[in-house]
This record gives C-alpha cells, sequence and structure tokens, in this order.
C-alpha cells in the first residue's frame, strides 16, 4: 500500500490543473466511505431489531399506513 507521503509527494509533482481533479476525486472517496459506513450500520442493527419488527403487534399496527 502507498504511503501517505508517497501520496503527496504524487500531489506535489502533478500539474496545477490535475489538483483540482486530485481533490474532487478525494472528497468523493471520502463520501463513498462515509456511505459505506451508513450502510453497514443500517445492516447491523437490522438483526438486533428484528425481534420488534416481528412481533404480531408490529404488523396490527402498521398494517393500515
Amino acid at each position: 500500500m502507498t504511503s501517505k507521503q508517497d501520496l503527496i509527494k504524487e500531489i506535489e509533482s502533478l500539474p496545477y490543473n490535475f489538483v483540482d481533479e486530485a481533490y474532487r476525486y478525494i472528497s468523493f472517496l471520502k463520501q463513498f466511505k462515509n456511505k459505506v459506513k451508513a450502510v453497514d450500520i443500517t445492516l447491523a442493527s437490522e438483526q438486533s431489531l428484528a425481534e420488534e419488527w416481528l412481533l404480531p403487534e408490529e404488523d396490527n399496527a402498521w398494517e393500515n399506513l
């Protein structure tokens, strides 16, 4: 895996017009990482909440919505 220092050197060697594009790509990667975390949390909580969701009382409460 490339170290942070190697990445910084690569960015510093880029022509100026590519620096902005590299920044946008890094921002995209950070947003993607956050979305993946949100999905992971949702999936992880699904199992723990399933006991409540699968109760007949829950079905009755939601059937008219």
